[in-house]
Formats: C-alpha cells, structure tokens, sequence
C-alpha cells in the first residue's frame, strides 16, 4: 500500500521550532504563510486559499497548522478543501496548550521569536508606526517571551523591540514537549 504525500500548511510563526520538532522519517511537504498577513485578513484567506488549492493533489493529505482563532473562515477553508487543522485556538495555544490562558493573566502579551520577528511586517500591513504599536500595546504590563533555544533572539533583537514598545519583557524558556504533541496530533 502506497503512503499518502502529507503537505502541511503552516504560519512562519512556528518555522524553527516546527522545523526543530517534525520527526525524522515521513516528513511533510510545508508550505509556509507569513505571520505578518494575520493584520491582513483578506490577504491572509486569499494566501491560505491558493496554498490549499495548490496542494490539493489526488492522494496527498493536507492538514493546516494555524489556529482556530486566527481568522474568522479558517475552518469553513479547510473543511471546503477537505483539509485538517490544528485543534488549537492560536500560535502560543498550540505552544502551552491550557497553560496559556494562566500565563496571560495580569495583563501579560505572550510572544515567541517568531512573534516578535514579524512585528514589522504586522506594523506594515496596519500601516502602524512606533506610537501606534506603543498605544495599541500599552495596555500591558508586561510582554512574556517564550523561547525554546530554537533560535534565541539577540539581545540586540530584544532591546530594539523594547524600545519600540516600551513594555517590560520577561523571558521565559519554553519547553516544546506540548508542541511536539500538537504536531503530532496534526500529522497523524
């Protein structure tokens, strides 16, 4: 019996650790959506839709590695394509799972690298600057960083986007046992 082609369609928010954490044999196709087009919705359907109509080839399962929540239609999408999707709300769900919520409290903003990586292409497609992200973020006390040591971001990465929002960051190391999961569960 001949193995199904697995592509999976994934926001570049995950790239390193995803990439880190897919297993050795049978790895999938990826077709990689940018982070930054989640403040573009229309953009973001029209990239999701044309990556799902690409991989819809005979024999190839195709399963979606976004989050529920990350656009209003994402489900009726991939149900129309017959494609699966991660049975997670967003990013840092599919990262902490429950636990998330627990770490929003106090008015906390969790990022991961790739979060704060594509801020410029989100600021872009808003058409935000420094004083927009500062108004729009300043509503919390502090900005968690979860990194799993995939690929740390710099101390100068970290100072800059500091500056920019002028919101204490706290790092915290991530373990990806949770994500390994998710993943699992989505390419099985």
């Amino acid at each position: 019996m001949t193995k199904k082609r697995k592509t999976l369609i994934a926001c570049n928010v995950f790239e390193k650790e995803l990439q880190a954490c897919l297993p050795a044999q049978d790895k999938p196709e990826i077709i990689w959506i940018d982070a930054g087009l989640h403040a573009d919705l229309p953009l973001l359907e029209k990239e999701l839709t044309k990556a799902l109509e690409e991989s819809k080839v005979e024999g190839t399962e195709v399963q979606v590695f976004f989050g529920s929540g990350c656009h209003p239609d994402i489900c009726r999408m991939t149900r129309r394509f017959g494609a699966g999707i991660a049975p997670v709300k967003n990013c840092i769900e599919a990262f902490c799972g429950e636990n998330a919520k627990k770490l929003e409290d106090n008015r906390t903003m969790i990022m991961t690298p790739g979060w704060i990586r594509a801020w410029p292409r989100i600021m872009g497609a808003l058409g935000w600057d420094d004083v927009d992200v500062r108004i729009n973020l300043g509503r919390y006390d502090r900005i968690l960083l979860l990194d799993a040591g995939v690929d740390p971001l710099s101390e100068e990465e970290i100072l800059s986007f500091f500056d920019m929002v002028q919101v204490p960051i706290e790092i915290e190391s991530l373990n990806l046992d949770y994500f390994k999961c998710t993943l699992a569960e989505v390419l099985k």
